[in-house]
């Protein structure tokens, strides 16, 4: 056997060692469940689906002047927004108008697991606006006066289970009922990539705004995201990440309490969802999907052991950067272990589509 066969050798018995030591040794992180399934190809550009130009023009507001907006909501015509570090501003012309803090003490906007995270935003019908913190739970906040408490939290399990990563919300016309999804049990927002590669967690509640009482109404998706009514308030549409698909849960009519897919094999992966008032949805893709360019874990969903191997393998290649930040808190190894997260990854460009209900 020639030298470059035997290091070719060598090489491949050391990964195969180091694949099966991650993949079947007991107790490695994370302690999460790991199947094959399969996502349905996204649809082909033609049609209504084909690229145009109607956003071409659009306005950059703040450009390269903020950090991490993710949902908005507006409210007597101003719009408000969270930034990264807990921040609730409100847009007043060209400037921003901090409306609220809902930090809590932390080293710095990459520690997000002790800052908090502002995720999803909705406003009720007498202008009190309810915030997602993807850490923490859900805020009611007066934003006249930046007053504000903590409406329920992601600390207390619910149905058996803490939601680790709360995300969007909406509520009902009459703002009796919130309807709020949790992405994942078992994985916050800074290791969301985890949430990518296990079975989904995700959850979709019903919260009583009288008697402070959830119901589960749905389980086990794949890294829930967006939340929206629909016009009549008959049914209200989730947006399930990973899958790259949306669902539809009745809440009145002959299929009240049951489920279906509402849209599958969306060209992206969607994120918050939007009613447009016109009995249509806006769905924005924080990562576009192509037959010709699949993401990651597309490619890899059929296949549960190398979901589990990288799994395993962001969580040790992590854990020395957690050890030495738990004990030495500082901006370096934060940094590190904030950028692999699920904050950092979204590559596609950042589409907008609108689907007719």
């Amino acid at each position: 056997m020639s030298a470059c066969c035997s290091w070719l050798f060598r090489r491949l018995f050391e990964g195969a060692v180091v694949f099966c030591v991650l993949v079947f040794l007991p107790g490695i992180p994370p302690q999460m469940s790991f199947t094959a399934f399969s996502v349905t190809e996204p649809v082909e550009l033609k049609g209504v689906f084909a690229v145009n130009d109607k956003l071409d023009g659009i306005e950059k507001l703040f450009n390269q002047e903020i950090k991490g907006p993710e949902g908005f909501a507006i409210f007597d015509g101003a719009v408000y927004t969270g930034l990264k570090g807990g921040r609730l501003v409100k847009v007043v012309g060209d400037t921003l108008v901090d409306v609220a803090d809902l930090s809590h003490p932390c080293e710095g906007m990459w520690d997000e697991v002790h800052c908090g995270r502002i995720l999803g935003m909705n406003f009720d019908k007498n202008g009190v606006l309810y915030v997602a913190d993807a850490q923490y739970g859900v805020y009611q906040v007066n934003v006249k006066t930046g007053e504000h408490s903590l409406l329920f939290s992601s600390e207390k399990p619910i149905e058996g289970k803490k939601a680790i990563l709360v995300n969007s919300l909406v509520l009902s016309s009459d703002a009796s009922t919130m309807y709020w999804t949790t992405s994942s049990t078992e994985a916050n927002l800074e290791d969301g990539l985890l949430s990518l590669l296990g079975d989904g967690s995700g959850r979709l509640f019903k919260f009583d705004m009288k008697t402070k009482t959830h119901t589960l109404l749905m389980d086990n998706l794949h890294f829930a995201n967006g939340v929206a009514l629909s016009l009549k308030e008959d049914f209200v549409v989730i947006a399930e990440t990973v899958r790259g698909r949306l669902h539809r849960y009745w809440l009145k009519g002959p299929k009240a309490g049951q489920s279906e897919v509402f849209i599958d094999g969306l060209p992206g992966m969607p994120d918050n969802l939007r009613q447009t008032g016109h009995g249509s949805f806006f769905v924005p893709l924080v990562a576009a999907r192509f037959n010709t360019m699949p993401v990651l874990s597309d490619v890899i969903a059929p296949y549960p052991l190398i979901r589990k191997f990288l799994a395993r393998l962001i969580c040790v290649l992590k854990a020395p950067f957690y050890l030495v930040n738990k004990y030495y808190p500082n901006v370096y190894t934060g940094t590190f272990t904030h950028m692999v997260s699920f904050n950092n990854f979204s590559l596609g460009n950042f589409l907008v589509i609108m689907f007719a209900a």
